[in-house]
């Protein structure tokens, strides 16, 4: 037995059994486990937050069914798996082929090692990822980290052929001003594929605050979200409303939505848009 099982059966009060499946993440035939602990803390977090109860249930349905080998929920997997379709691929492992194999094949996740989670990816210099730290030069490395900034990417034009966003555009200040920046770094017929949390039964997009002389301007009780990097946590800018494929869309960049059903049951979306030829 090894140790992650020797330690999975010993926490079995922690967890119930899911299901069989693969793991696009990590590209492995896997167990998915519900975490008991999980589903505490995010009761927890969301229990303020005036948002509906399908979208607090939903939440936590797309954050947890974890890969018993890298630890990919939900989301994170039908991210990863949406991302091989656009691309016409048939698996993680074929996208890696392709970055071994093509030097201008690029791709780029703004957190690191988010949603592809296998330790081939770390060593392809064509796989670029990065975090957001506010006090540090934007394109310097923290911690062998690339930093970026998505209002402001160092990156040139015409870099990526796919740009990856996890739960990441509701935490930036300047919205349109990121999907610019990232429809600019993308080549022509590039993919933007993205996760953010959507509220359906609300009917429009709330900003609940905004960046005003380079300060935070609360437009409502600040609400944060939990972060790897931030034990405070990181200030949602906006809840996002079933206007959301309207409200991502800029000239040239419509947004669309894959969702993903377990039986009959709504659980995550993926979105995308892809730079006009």
């Amino acid at each position: 037995m090894s140790k992650k099982s020797l330690n999975l059966a010993l926490t079995l009060r922690h967890w119930d059994y899911d299901s069989l499946g693969y793991c696009s993440s990590c590209d492995s035939y896997t167990m998915f486990i519900y975490s008991k602990d999980l589903n505490t803390w995010l009761s927890q977090v969301t229990s303020s937050w005036k948002s509906s109860s399908n979208f607090k249930a939903t939440l936590m349905a797309r954050e947890n069914e974890l890969c018993f080998f890298c630890n990919a929920n939900y989301r994170m997997r039908h991210h990863a798996a949406t991302v091989i379709k656009l691309l016409g691929m048939s698996s993680a492992k074929h996208l890696i082929g392709r970055l071994q194999k093509d030097d201008s094949f690029h791709t780029y996740e703004s957190a690191a090692y988010n949603v592809f989670r296998m330790q081939k990816m770390r060593k392809l210099i064509n796989y670029e990822v990065s975090e957001y730290f506010d006090d540090k030069p934007y394109g310097s490395y923290v911690n062998d980290i690339r930093n970026e900034n998505l209002e402001r990417l160092t990156f040139p034009n015409n870099r990526f052929d796919v740009v990856i966003n996890s739960d990441v555009l509701e935490h930036v200040g300047n919205l349109k001003q990121a999907l610019s920046e990232i429809k600019r770094v993308l080549k022509p017929g590039g993919f933007h594929v993205f996760t953010i949390p959507v509220d359906y039964e609300l009917p429009r997009t709330v900003e609940r605050a905004k960046i005003t002389d380079g300060k935070v301007e609360y437009l409502m009780e600040p609400v944060m979200h939990g972060d790897s990097i931030r034990r405070e946590g990181v200030l949602a800018f906006r809840d996002f409303g079933s206007d959301v494929l309207d409200y991502m869309s800029i000239e040239g960049f419509e947004c669309k939505e894959f969702k993903y059903n377990k039986g009959d049951k709504y659980i995550a979306s993926v979105y995308y848009a892809q730079k006009k030829q």
